[in-house]
């Protein structure tokens, strides 16, 4: 017989991946809408629920905004995609079609670019370099952003054994494909180390110890923020819903990450 806690822990589990996939539904594809008016600046989200939960993606477009930036953001997230499973797809391909990107910030699966590290998967590079030709085809000059994403435990460590076999092969793998590929690195998993050192009773992961919280999503907008800007945050930055004072705590981390002070 099931034991109660085994049932709670499934009937919670359950939930979590049902609300990831009607969120995923909900916020999968979207286009910029209307023309690009001058000063604005068009982004491209490619990936999966480490960018859909929570809302990464929007968050990213309100602390631009708070900060005097005009964002229009087109995307399409899909849980557990690969690149290779968005090359496939029919609405992956219109969100890039659709061009005019000033910026492409493209997140594998969660452990992709760990198996390229560890197993030398050749097909995981060479799906990130036929994503970025098709991005550069219909949006040229556009800055294209590899993600590297946090470690975690949830999953097995997605098949590493530990968080930390996981978190060395994800560095190195997605260092190595942006180096290859000729993109930029977003550190965002460089970002959640920082955080999770100076404030280990936070919370960056939510009860699956693999996709954001609340505050990883902020965290993760904010590293993307400030590689689009290129200064420090000033006056005041949109919260997106985040504790004041943790916001705070995480716009300083992503700064010390992305711009080293």
């Amino acid at each position: 017989m099931v034991k109660r806690n085994q049932m709670k822990k499934i009937f919670l589990s359950v939930l979590f991946c049902m609300v990831c996939g009607m969120t995923a539904f909900s916020q999968g594809f979207q286009l910029p809408e209307g023309a690009k008016d001058p000063g604005e600046i068009q982004i491209l989200c490619i990936g999966n629920s480490f960018t859909y939960v929570h809302d990464s993606d929007m968050m990213l477009r309100e602390i631009a905004r708070s900060q005097g930036l005009d964002v229009r953001i087109g995307k399409f997230l899909a849980g557990g995609y690969t690149f290779g499973r968005h090359l496939e797809n029919e609405e992956s391909r219109a969100a890039v079609d659709f061009g005019g990107y000033d910026f492409a910030f493209l997140q594998d699966q969660s452990a992709n670019p760990a198996r390229y590290s560890r197993d030398k998967d050749k097909k995981v590079l060479e799906d990130l370099k036929t994503l970025k030709k098709n991005v550069l085809a219909h949006s040229p000059g556009c800055e294209v952003i590899l993600e590297r994403t946090w470690t975690y435990s949830g999953h097995e460590a997605g098949g590493f054994g530990t968080p930390e076999s996981l978190d060395y092969h994800l560095g190195r793998g997605a260092a190595k494909m942006a180096r290859k590929a000729r993109t930029g690195l977003s550190p965002i998993g460089d970002a959640f180390n920082l955080a999770m050192k100076i404030w280990p009773e936070g919370k960056l992961l939510g009860p699956d110890n693999h996709h954001q919280s609340l505050e990883g999503a902020y965290l993760k907008a904010c590293v993307n923020y400030l590689l689009i800007a290129g200064k420090p945050f000033s006056g005041s930055p949109a919260c997106c819903g985040v504790d004041p004072e943790v916001a705070s705590f995480l716009r300083a981390v992503a700064q010390a990450t992305v711009l080293g002070n």
